[in-house]
């Protein structure tokens, strides 16, 4: 059974509020995003450096991922991995629902990082029907229940988002055998990094310092810091400053969350400052960003396109 647009829509809000945060056993996880997409046509290339779960509840189309295209159709189950081109396309416009994650390995039992990692040399996760597969099954179980007119268990809800990334991680290793794994000196973010990664965006709502993220992930700050200039091209105030700015395009994008609220959980004093910051990247107030995006049918790609714009600015 196909997903209602409104049930889609209306969970997507609902889990965008309220489950950014899922924690184990085995496995915790990070939330960036979820979303219900309807009548989707697709979306320019880009990368982002997180995993992707995407699931076509309804339409058809093509994913074109690292130069290779793939058909898309009800009931195809994918994931874009970590740092690699993509982007879709629909003539006809299909009912796209995603969600986007970093798991949390300080929170994670060894040998889920170490699927995490198989997987990411993967040559691609991609699942031509997974309709009746648990993941998709849990994915609907999920709508239907975060679209009701009160969530009367939150631990539900919750409970159902955890143990969709789980069923979805093991189906992908599960068919990922088949496939053969890219060479293994393929560029990643080294563990450090992704270390720093994580606790930055477990720590957003919260003051941040050099000194304070080195001591957690046992670097010294000129290591860390020259980490960040030889990996990413970035100061430490950059990087945490582009991280607090992407999170908050996220929620005004896909949650009805006032933007004074945005301003406090990705960590500043004040909204006027907020406002500042997020105008002096992004080329465009909070507020005139959230009519653009919604008035674009929550365009994913223009919401890339924003950030890709961003990210650029930044550069040296």
């Amino acid at each position: 059974m196909v997903p209602t647009i409104a049930a889609c829509q209306k969970s997507s809000l609902y889990l965008n509020e309220h489950v950014t945060r899922l924690h184990g056993p085995p496995a915790s996880f990070f939330i960036h995003y979820w979303g219900g997409k309807p009548r989707h046509r697709g979306n320019t290339p880009h990368a982002h450096s997180f995993f992707e779960i995407c699931y076509v509840a309804d339409g058809a189309g093509t994913y074109i991922h690292n130069g290779i295209t793939y058909p898309l159709r009800q009931g195809t189950l994918y994931c874009s991995k970590p740092n690699s081109s993509h982007h879709i396309e629909s003539e006809t416009g299909m009912l796209l629902l995603f969600v986007a994650f970093d798991v949390i390995q300080e929170a994670s039992d060894p040998e889920v990082v170490q699927t995490f990692e198989r997987l990411n040399r993967f040559h691609h996760l991609f699942i031509a029907d997974a309709e009746q597969s648990a993941a998709v099954l849990t994915w609907k179980a999920l709508i239907a229940y975060c679209s009701e007119e009160t969530v009367d268990y939150p631990l539900a809800a919750e409970k159902l988002a955890h143990s969709l990334l789980l069923t979805c991680i093991s189906t992908f290793a599960r068919h990922g055998g088949s496939v053969t794994a890219e060479h293994a000196s393929e560029p990643v973010y080294s563990e450090a990094l992704k270390d720093a990664k994580d606790y930055i965006m477990n720590n957003l709502s919260h003051k941040l310092t050099l000194k304070e993220l080195a001591q957690a992930i046992h670097l010294s700050e000129r290591q860390l810091s020259r980490l960040l200039s030889e990996h990413l091209g970035l100061t430490f105030p950059s990087w945490v400053r582009n991280e607090r700015i992407k999170r908050a395009a996220y929620l005004l994008a896909y949650t009805d969350i006032n933007i004074e609220e945005i301003s406090a959980e990705v960590g500043f004093e004040t909204v006027h400052y907020f406002s500042k910051v997020f105008s002096d990247l992004m080329n465009i107030t909070p507020a005139k960003f959230r009519r653009a995006v919604r008035g674009s049918e929550l365009d994913f790609s223009l919401l890339h396109r924003y950030l890709q714009a961003a990210v650029n600015r930044s550069l040296p």
